[in-house]
């Protein structure tokens, strides 16, 4: 009799997973067929004995038959939910006041260092101890990211980094130079740690909420990232105006503080997106990926390149034959930050739909290169320099910055997946933390080089330098690339990610 209801029960969910899963579940109408041919001969006494006839059986078959259902509505649903929205307004607010701390000091620090009896060298100093302490501090922050846990982290430098910022807004009631220094750099170095923490997390974060649209993701972040470079100063220089050293300080971190608070329940946790084991990374895996290096090196350089233009262009343009007013150079500042806002999420669209990333870092270093041989412009070119020669030149550095700084982060998880290291919340958390040091180390190198070649061989000659740089990188991943085609793995993109595609 047992056996009969058994049977029976084994008869209705094989006809009930057949009518929904025709294809999936063929394997189940043949038994269904056997089944019955085998009462013809045996008697209703007998049981298949493939067919689910447990209630955990029966179960997992119903559980297996429900998620095809749901894979197949996920795949179709390709659309952002209301968690992910926040997720990502939340994210880009704190992003844009990280970098406006950045660079809110510029217009009106130097000034009241000044009083203090610092020196500009020293003054240099303070701005660049915070890309340098970001550059050490993001590949070990995104090693530890998979135990510490991506939100927590994101949010505890969020919070120091707006911490840092209310503290730095009462640094001028300290009276002797010594001591100011000294709580300059203490400041701006746990302000450093604190920023490279939300980078390095901002970027797992979006790996993992938005798995599809990884550099499209990123490249909108980086609007805000270009967004706070370009008004710190300006909102710097206003509240400051309006209300003393201290004021730009309070807003900035007083507001980072407040979307902090909120982040707490509205970004999601990574061990509940990705459901795997919080072991650290292999950071030393990695850095075995030549690809990774020959990456590193272009983003490096295209970020030096940034810092170059943004410490000497200001300078050269308030000289001749430009003679500009410091309003006329904001505002091409300020052209060449829209642009880059603007391309920044469309290379990151072409990058995670065609995922030529290679083609597309290759491109951009190259207009890179083409824009600083015409900034100058390049004593090699024998023109004289003219403002829409120089406008022009600004429009294809954002451009050309757009291309070559959005794809390296899709393109070093993708040769991390290529030499089989797996895609996982270790590894996108090494990769993060090692294209925010990329991007750190060239913020710190591009102001201090380039402002010391500025003093000795003048700007023109030193765009030109950089310049070379450009072409020298977009040489180096072409022969990697031939390299990498004929006697390596063969294929830039992995034979499973094309299956996909």
């Amino acid at each position: 009799m047992q056996q009969n209801i058994s049977h029976t029960m084994a008869d209705e969910i094989i006809k009930l997973l057949s009518s929904k899963h025709d294809d999936k579940n063929s394997r189940y109408i043949q038994l269904q067929d056997l089944d019955h041919s085998h009462h013809s001969r045996s008697g209703p006494t007998d049981v298949v004995p493939t067919a689910p006839t447990s209630p955990s059986e029966i179960t997992d078959a119903i559980t297996s038959g429900q998620d095809g259902e749901n894979g197949e509505k996920e795949k179709t649903n390709s659309s952002m939910t209301l968690a992910q929205k926040l997720t990502f307004v939340g994210m880009a607010i704190i992003y844009l006041a990280s970098f406006m701390s950045f660079s809110v000091l510029a217009p009106f620090f130097p000034y009241e260092a000044e009083k203090k009896g610092v020196s500009p060298t020293e003054t240099g100093l303070v701005f660049g101890i915070f890309a340098l302490t970001s550059f050490i501090a993001s590949p070990i922050l995104g090693k530890y990211l998979p135990t510490i846990g991506g939100k927590f982290m994101f949010l505890s430098g969020s919070f120091v980094t707006s911490g840092c910022n209310i503290l730095f807004g009462f640094l001028n009631k300290i009276e002797g130079k010594t001591t100011f220094l000294i709580y300059c750099f203490v400041i701006r170095i746990v302000e450093a740690l604190g920023s490279a923490a939300t980078n390095t997390a901002g970027l797992a974060i979006c790996a993992n909420v938005y798995p599809d649209k990884v550099a499209q993701m990123s490249g909108f972040l980086e609007v805000f990232v270009g967004i706070g470079l370009a008004i710190g100063p300006a909102l710097g220089s206003l509240f400051y105006g309006i209300g003393g050293y201290q004021l730009p300080f309070l807003v900035i971190g007083l507001t980072a503080m407040a979307f902090t608070i909120l982040n707490i329940f509205t970004l999601p946790s990574l061990k509940s997106v990705n459901k795997e084991n919080t072991s650290t990374g292999s950071l030393q895996d990695v850095m075995k990926i030549p690809a990774v290096w020959v990456v590193f090196i272009c983003c490096g350089w295209a970020s030096t390149c940034i810092g170059f233009t943004e410490a000497t262009l200001t300078l050269h343009l308030t000289s001749p034959p430009f003679n500009l007013s410091p309003s006329s150079t904001g505002l091409l500042f300020f052209v060449n930050s829209v642009i880059y806002g603007i391309f920044a999420p469309i290379a990151g669209y072409i990058a995670d739909k065609k995922e030529k990333t290679r083609i597309m870092i290759t491109v951009g270093m190259c207009l890179t290169g083409i824009s600083l041989m015409l900034v100058g412009p390049s004593p090699l070119l024998h023109i004289q320099g003219q403002l829409w020669i120089m406008v022009i030149s600004l429009v294809i550095l954002g451009f050309g910055l757009a291309f070559a700084m959005i794809p390296t982060f899709l393109d070093m998880l993708f040769s991390a997946s290529w030499y089989g290291l797996p895609d996982n919340l270790a590894t996108q958390s090494l990769i993060s933390g090692l294209f925010n040091s990329s991007f750190t180390l060239g913020y710190f190198l591009g102001p201090i080089g380039g402002g010391a070649l500025v003093e000795r061989i003048g700007f023109n000659w030193t765009s030109t330098f950089s310049a070379c740089g450009c072409f020298i990188t977009v040489l180096m991943i072409s022969l990697f690339g031939a390299w990498e085609f004929k006697c390596g793995k063969g294929r830039r993109i992995p034979s499973h990610m094309n299956e996909q595609s």
